[in-house]
């Protein structure tokens, strides 16, 4: 009651015509209550508090939206740079073999290879397009950022505290120095900007064919999220987004993936150990390494293509007299056999 007191005392003394104050003639006009200006004060602040989140998402997203545009500018410009000396003319093995001539023309606080590639991001973990997390640790290849190479990935902390993870892809087909450079796409890429509303931005060439990242447009702020909507600051450079999902092993007949394995086919034979190894070879494959065989056996019960019994041929350099195996029972456990007279199993590998 007194705090109310004391502010219709300070309203009274600031607004003298309100509760029929005088004015200059003496005569009293009608004006706004103490009760009246309060409520219209309350419904400003409701009004303010359900607008504010929308104007500030809206804001951050066109923020965000132009980041990305200046990302995707200065890695353009420093691949253009490499074409014009000649670098874009031959095909990289690895993309930490193109990031090395990449550095000679783009500005970089730190760099870190696929096995310390959350050491260059803001975040421990990410949320996918799908809504579920990633820890970023586990993005080591491109097949964890949805594209079709395998080679490892390699993490970059611009100059400008921009955190990108990049990967190249071996079979880009060189671009030489007269060659013709257009823009893609060639009126500019349309991001959104708030509101539904979207909006032409410079983006890039050619030049950049081989690469593909992710991009943290506002370093450890929230939401560290590729979700499609506003505020939205995981950006994709081109198609490029995090994946659980290993490479495509779908170009294998039975193919399918184990992580820390690869691709991997059971061929659902029996044979002796020469033979094994020439199936294997016969679709572009290996027999696996005693080591990468026990990485198969053990992950059996996390992954239904996996045998669950059986005995297997691992890959020796020895002759195929007593070659190895691995039985895919209990904990796993390994032998040898004759190759040329024991018919076991066959899985193949990359």
């Amino acid at each position: 009651e007194k705090i109310m007191k004391n502010l219709k005392t300070l309203v009274e003394s600031q607004f003298p015509l309100l509760e029929g104050g005088l004015e200059r003639g003496g005569d009293k006009k009608p004006a706004f209550t103490l009760a009246e200006v309060l409520i219209t004060l309350g419904v400003i602040g409701v009004v303010a508090a359900i607008t504010m989140p929308t104007v500030v998402a809206n804001i951050n997203e066109r923020v965000n939206s132009e980041r990305q545009a200046n990302i995707a500018q200065k890695i353009t410009q420093a691949m253009e740079q490499m074409r014009a000396h000649g670098l874009l003319n031959t095909q990289y093995q690895s993309t930490d073999a193109f990031v090395d001539e990449l550095q000679k023309y783009l500005k970089i606080a730190k760099r870190c290879d696929s096995e310390h590639i959350a050491d260059c991001w803001p975040t421990d973990k990410v949320t996918m397009s799908d809504g579920e997390e990633l820890e970023v640790s586990k993005a080591k290849t491109g097949a964890n950022l949805s594209l079709s190479t395998e080679t490892n990935n390699v993490g970059l902390i611009l100059a400008d505290g921009a955190s990108i993870i990049l990967n190249y892809n071996p079979a880009t087909d060189p671009i030489d120095v007269g060659d013709k450079v257009v823009s893609i796409p060639s009126e500019g890429k349309s991001l959104p900007v708030g509101n539904g509303k979207s909006k032409l931005f410079p983006y890039t060439t050619t030049v950049t064919n081989g690469v593909d990242f992710v991009m943290d447009v506002n370093g450890g702020k929230k939401p560290n999220s590729e979700v499609a909507g506003r505020a939205r600051d995981i950006r994709s450079f081109k198609i490029a987004q995090f994946s659980e999902g290993g490479p495509d092993c779908s170009i294998y007949p039975n193919g399918f993936y184990v992580e820390d394995v690869g691709c991997v086919v059971n061929l659902g034979v029996s044979a002796h150990y020469n033979n094994a190894k020439e199936q294997c070879t016969g679709i572009n494959m290996k027999l696996p390494e005693k080591s990468m065989l026990y990485s198969i056996c053990y992950k059996r019960n996390d992954n239904s293509n996996i045998p669950s019994e059986g005995r297997f041929w691992a890959f020796s350099t020895f002759a195929s007299d007593y070659a190895p195996f691995l039985q895919f029972e209990g904990v796993c456990y390994e032998g040898s056999d004759s190759g040329s007279s024991s018919s076991y199993g066959v899985i193949c590998v990359e």
